[in-house]
């Protein structure tokens, strides 16, 4: 498990008090427990975001300063989130704005390239944000003359588990994209993505472009599944992956695409206007390279940043690197102040030529001085290119996994305590190794709704509704449900206070 009395303190969230004197209007003791929507944001973020005011300036083509600061870290996050998900180059990276942009983007830049008769193979799991934007495409292309089919995958509506034999029947060599969730939101379940890679990759489909790509694109929805999970997209073998970072204790309005290079080069530009153009002239535009090309007008410029310090910090929270410095001694304090900062260090890896400078904090220099004298070798690994990329992906590989493994603790409990209740259905498998750090379920007799606001009024701040998972609702008869979720920051306290409350709320009805 993760230390969260040290990760707590961290949040304003889940404080009601804080140094600034900013004062919580809320004032009993409450368990957040809606994290699957979205995360808190961890102070050392908000700072950094803060300290990047006194900088601020529009990226790009600046000569001053300001710019050119603000440019390097913004360009930073890109490289940074490369670490996170193991892109072999930073270009592979595109950042927008959510989940549901990124999917956009991939569906807009390739409704060009539909013909007549093709299909896409998604499943009953999916978020609205990974079936509408397929559906509005089926639209837009009949009316163009050109009709494709939405082919549905089902699932086992007690586990969740996709079923993987009908998905092979439905891809054929008329598929043009299989897409899936990585981890959905509302079942819990992650479904084995790779293999659903690899039925994709063997569709015999022949793509116009990129030359000598065949098989059927394969796109993954991982909006649940980056931010509590290891992922390695080169692992994968996926074309797309789609995901938002603010439930990943990162800022809102930031989301990220994965595209492989080659795929991404040879696709046209979802926006257009400025920031994205190398020349234009009368009649003749020419487009930047990308991530840019894909990125018009003034992005979000602090939010990019501070996902790009955040990043970093969130591996810090799962490496065990964040201290009280009250609580350790001057040697603890040095050995963990050198492993943030090397953690840091690491996750500027150069991916791609891009190789923006890491400075070390001036006040933290001495420190990481005698972090470095206790650690001789350390040098020589991060001078060498090969050693330092497999350090970064070993600290990426742990941290996510510790995460992981306390959200899978968390949601066990959560899961066993839920079924001891009388008149709890819980949906998806009981084994939370298999699923995302969510439970959800219904109260036999009372509306979703009306549990939520019970639960708000005992302290727990949950969800209530179809979580945007509508076909996945409609595909197991319901029309809504209550979802617990949990992230770094929630404890055993919390699993046990939600499990009293829904306890007490299940006692209201049978009397």
């Amino acid at each position: 498990m993760l230390n969260t009395e040290v990760i707590r303190k961290q949040f304003p969230f889940l404080q009601q008090v804080l140094e600034i004197r900013a004062e919580s209007s809320i004032k009993e003791e409450r368990a957040f427990l809606d994290n699957t929507a979205s995360t808190q944001l961890p102070l050392p973020v908000l700072e950094h975001i803060a300290k990047s005011l006194f900088t601020y300036a529009n990226i790009h083509r600046g000569e001053y300063d300001a710019s050119q600061i603000t440019t390097e870290e913004f360009e930073r996050a890109y490289n940074v989130t490369a670490n996170l998900v193991n892109a072999e180059h930073w270009q592979e990276i595109v950042l927008g704005r959510n989940t549901t942009e990124m999917i956009n983007l991939a569906m807009r830049t390739m409704s060009d390239d539909f013909r007549d008769g093709d299909n896409i193979v998604a499943t009953r799991l999916e978020h609205n944000s990974n079936y509408v934007p397929w559906y509005g495409l089926q639209q837009l292309l009949a009316r163009r003359g050109i009709d494709i089919e939405i082919k549905l995958v089902d699932f086992n509506k007690e586990t969740g588990e996709l079923d993987m034999q009908q998905l092979e029947r439905l891809v054929d060599n008329k598929t043009k994209l299989v897409t899936a969730t990585g981890a959905s939101n509302f079942m819990g379940i992650k479904p084995d993505i790779k293999t659903i890679g690899k039925i994709a990759h063997a569709s015999g489909y022949s793509q116009p472009r990129p030359d000598g790509f065949s098989g059927s694109y394969f796109l993954v929805d991982a909006a649940q599944l980056v931010p509590g999970t290891p992922v390695d997209v080169q692992e994968i073998d996926c074309d797309f992956l789609a995901w938002s970072f603010h439930k990943m204790a990162l800022p809102l309005g930031v989301g990220g695409l994965y595209a492989k290079k080659a795929i991404l080069e040879s696709l046209d530009p979802f926006l257009y206007g400025g920031d994205m153009i190398e020349d234009v002239q009368e009649g003749l535009v020419e487009y930047k390279e990308i991530p840019w090309k894909f990125t018009a007008g003034t992005p979000n410029i602090l939010g990019t940043i501070g996902t790009g310090y955040g990043i970093m910090h969130m591996m810090n929270i799962g490496l065990g690197n964040i201290f009280n410095i009250l609580d350790v001694s001057k040697d603890e304090e040095v050995r963990l102040t050198g492993e943030q900062i090397k953690t840091e260090v690491l996750m500027n890896t150069p991916r791609g030529e891009l190789n923006i400078p890491y400075n070390v904090a001036p006040h933290l220099a001495d420190t990481w001085r005698a972090y470095l004298g206790q650690n001789p070798g350390l040098v020589a690994s991060l001078r060498e290119p090969k050693a330092r990329l497999a350090l970064s992906r070993d600290v990426v590989k742990r941290a996510m996994t510790n995460i992981m493994q306390h959200e899978e603790e968390l949601t066990q409990k959560m899961l066993y305590a839920l079924a001891e209740i009388p008149g709890v259905k819980i949906y998806g498998t009981m084994d939370a190794t298999k699923r995302s750090g969510l439970a959800a379920f219904e109260i036999d007799g009372i509306e979703s709704q009306s549990v939520a606001f019970q639960l708000n009024q005992n302290g727990i701040e949950a969800r209530n509704g179809n979580h945007c998972a509508s076909l996945a609702h409609q595909y197991v008869g319901i029309e809504g449900s209550v979802r617990l979720s949990f992230y770094v920051y929630n404890n055993q306290a919390d699993v046990a206070k939600a499990a009293i409350a829904v306890e007490e709320i299940s006692k209201t009805v049978r009397g």
